[in-house]
């Protein structure tokens, strides 16, 4: 099912794909349909769902999700509404031919300091092992997680030097994002390079300005 996503940049996109949304158990409704119906007896009740969204209606992820852009390399955490997180990335390398997967996916689980691990080789050795501090997969193997062997993020990075397909982030907004998200939110990958209607000021940075703006009074006071 596709949906259309007004983005945090105020375009919109379409997204397709994905596990996530409400979905009916085909043969376990058939099977509950199977004992009800002979009963004879009128009641309402909600289908079997193999997967379920966050509430009904066409936006069924939510105020509360995480929007990723392939084709601008960044990441945006929205919580209750509220842009919470802002960071570019860095997703699956074209050069590995192991793009991240578009779709609607949920935060699986949360763990701090994992090994994230490739392929074992017939030696047994791994292709890659990588340490990570903040680890969140959406989608098998595939999550949210800090790069701190990353000097740069965003771009066009993910073209020549991607990752094996996990999204690449900055230690202090995958640490940000870790401690204010929980299983099932909802992660949306789309892939749209269109011209940006507006880019969101980075909350970390409006934050801050505004310590800043603080910091000169009250080293007045402290000077009286």
């Amino acid at each position: 099912k596709s949906r259309k996503l007004v983005t945090q940049y105020g375009n919109e996109t379409t997204v397709g794909g994905g596990e996530f949304g409400w979905k009916v158990d085909q043969e376990a409704e058939a099977n509950e349909l199977k004992i009800i119906l002979p009963e004879g007896s009128e009641l309402e009740r909600e289908p079997v769902f193999s997967s379920k969204g966050i509430i009904h209606g066409e936006n069924d992820w939510g105020d509360t999700y995480v929007e990723i852009n392939l084709a601008k390399q960044h990441l945006f955490y929205v919580k209750n509404g509220e842009l919470l997180v802002s960071a570019d990335c860095v997703t699956g390398g074209l050069q590995r031919k192991a793009p991240t997967s578009t779709g609607i996916y949920t935060i699986k689980y949360k763990a701090r300091n994992a090994v994230l691990r490739g392929p074992r080789r017939a030696d047994g050795s791994y292709e890659y092992e990588s340490p990570v501090s903040y680890w969140m997969p959406f989608n098998k193997g595939i999550g949210l997680h800090d790069a701190k062997w990353r000097g740069r993020f965003g771009g066009t990075i993910y073209r020549v030097d991607g990752s094996h397909g996990c999204v690449n982030l900055p230690l202090k907004k995958a640490q940000a994002i870790f401690e204010n998200i929980e299983t099932g939110v909802p992660v949306i990958v789309y892939e749209d390079d269109f011209e940006i209607m507006n880019m969101p000021e980075d909350p970390a940075e409006i934050q801050k300005k505004a310590e800043e703006a603080e910091a000169p009074a009250e080293a007045t006071e402290n000077a009286d």
